[in-house]
């Protein structure tokens, strides 16, 4: 049993390790954010957002986009429908704004071999004009502040890279479960990111050379996810992906445990179908579960068998690992909150909550592991995806979104 319980805290040693190294890489991003340099260029940026639905913060996020401090830029909203409950919400921002340079418009949803995103994004970006020299967009949960544009390109500038992207950052708006779930486990996920080029759609450039060069409309209009595709061909192609740390868009929305679990499994498929690191994350993840939970079931059987020597090694190793995660996680939350300044949400987190929810992350995080593989099925907003692989999709149905709560509450009455 001593060489069992050796056998397990080795392996949970060396992962330790590279969670220390790929913090320490994420950290150098916030530690040294890169400075705007006053000769640096502004080239015309086409930007590029899709709805589908009202996101609790879109409002938020709709007068910021079209109060940016950019000298030359157009917008282009494409929402799903016009009884889309997001319409009227654009519409009257819009109006109250007095933005000339948006342009609201309604998805064409005949195109059946690519997600809804993806539909809109091809469509705005085709309906931009030809200043255009950089293509970016943005989700509805991201919240731009006046420099947002103006940093998100400047990385463009180096022709070692391919594209720029902001990094998804979720704190725990009240002390849930899941919301602390969702914390960790993102935080894991945006280390993972940086240490893999893995892009985030929610605020991502491109230059429109790079854009065409890689052929992504094309491979779009095939496809399920934006993100991770594009960021794996640029670097196919030898060129980086930017992080901007200036970019970090924080989220305060709060989250259920299936919604968790749905969100991960989701955002795992993005990199199976797309991305080159699906095979290492796969391969680490299920790697460092099973080394965490072999060390966890080692303490008890060793005391049931009254081997303290190999209870106290697995005790010490779990202690370990658990205490310095966790201090790397509160360390890159300060970093980010400090950069973040007046823009940061929540009061910090607990350590008694990252405790409780951590277990509870790694095993959601196995099964998102295990779904993502052996599903061939992806729900996104309400609309039902067959992948018979990455670049062969089928959308199988559509319904206006306000349509389908409709539909919901009229079920609800008539079930009274």
């Amino acid at each position: 049993m001593f060489i069992l319980s050796l056998s397990l805290a080795t392996p949970l040693l060396l992962v330790l390790l590279v969670q220390v190294k790929w913090t320490g890489q994420f950290l150098r991003l916030y530690r040294s954010p890169a400075i705007l340099q006053s000769g640096s260029t502004n080239p015309h940026v086409g930007i590029i957002m899709s709805l589908r639905g009202a996101d609790p913060f879109l409002e938020c996020s709709l007068r910021g986009l079209m109060s940016l401090d950019y000298p030359s830029h157009e917008i282009r909203i494409v929402v799903d429908s016009e009884i889309d409950p997001a319409f009227k919400i654009v519409d009257r921002v819009h109006r109250e704004l007095a933005a000339s340079h948006v342009v609201l418009e309604i998805l064409d949803v005949c195109q059946h071999t690519a997600s809804l995103k993806n539909s809109a994004l091809v469509q705005g970006i085709n309906g931009c004009s030809s200043r255009c020299e950089v293509y970016a967009w943005v989700d509805a949960d991201t919240v731009p502040d006046p420099g947002w544009l103006r940093a998100l390109v400047a990385p463009l500038q180096e022709d070692s890279v391919g594209a720029a992207c902001g990094i998804r950052w979720y704190a725990p708006p009240t002390t849930t479960v899941a919301n602390y779930v969702r914390h960790i486990w993102n935080s894991a996920a945006v280390i993972q990111m940086v240490a893999h080029g893995i892009g985030w759609g929610g605020a991502f450039a491109i230059r429109k050379t790079v854009y065409e060069e890689l052929k992504l409309e094309e491979k779009w209009e095939r496809a399920l996810f934006e993100d991770t595709l594009a960021s794996n061909e640029v670097l196919l192609r030898g060129r980086r992906m930017a992080f901007v740390p200036a970019c970090t868009m924080p989220n305060a929305e709060s989250a259920t445990m299936k919604w968790c679990t749905n969100f991960v499994t989701r955002q795992l498929q993005g990199l199976r179908y797309y991305h080159g690191a699906w095979r290492q994350v796969l391969g680490f993840g299920l790697f460092s579960g099973v080394v965490l939970l072999g060390n966890i079931a080692m303490v008890p059987w060793a005391l049931m068998n009254r081997d303290f020597v190999s209870a106290g090694i697995g005790l010490s190793v779990i202690l370990t690992f658990g205490v310095t995660i966790g201090w790397l996680m509160q360390y890159v939350e300060r970093e980010v909150d400090s950069l973040l300044g007046d823009r940061s949400i929540g009061n910090g987190s607990r350590p008694l909550m990252l405790a409780l929810a951590a277990p509870i992350t790694q095993v959601i995080h196995l099964i998102a592991l295990v779904r993502a593989y052996m599903q061939r099925n992806v729900n996104w907003r309400g609309i039902d995806y067959e992948v018979r692989s990455g670049m062969d999709i089928v959308r199988r149905n559509y319904s206006p979104y306000a349509h389908e709560k409709q539909l919901q509450e009229t079920v609800r009455e008539h079930s009274l």
